[in-house]
């Protein structure tokens, strides 16, 4: 029976579990509260600069395309800053199913060596499997970690 430390569903401690979780900004609420904010920014941002020139008794083009400007140039920032932190989920996923893949790889191998063993008559067949077997504790060991 698992300790009440435990998550019943895949056996991991529970703080692991917690450090899984997903953070709000992560979730379908908090992206939605979180454009909401950005777009309240640039409202904000673009009439204040409206107000300002405004009051400096600017004419009403040069202050819309004033406006405007800082509106482009805080959105080209904002899609900038989306646009990288997508590349870097995408490579740290790639990196992911890499290690995946050359865990695959190592643990195939081993359990091939021993599969085609007629479980150890020989010292060298006793041999192979426990190489076999050292060699799944590794990439278990050194491998799953780095995901």
């Amino acid at each position: 029976m698992n300790s009440p430390a435990q998550d019943y569903r895949n056996g991991l401690p529970q703080e692991e579990v917690e450090s899984r979780k997903v953070p709000f900004w992560g979730r379908a609420v908090g992206a939605v509260l979180f454009s909401i904010i950005f777009v309240l920014m640039i409202f904000f941002v673009s009439s204040t600069a409206d107000l300002f020139l405004l009051h400096e008794h600017e004419t009403p083009r040069i202050t819309i395309e004033f406006s405007d400007g800082i509106s482009a140039a805080v959105i080209g920032v904002l899609c900038y800053w989306l646009v990288r932190l997508h590349q870097e989920r995408r490579q740290h996923l790639r990196h992911k199913l890499e290690v995946i893949a050359d865990m695959n790889h190592h643990v195939r191998n081993a359990l091939q060596v021993i599969s085609l063993t007629s479980h150890g008559k020989t010292k060298e067949e006793i041999a192979a499997i426990r190489e076999s077997v050292g060699r799944i504790q590794w990439a278990l060991k050194e491998l799953l970690p780095k995901i």
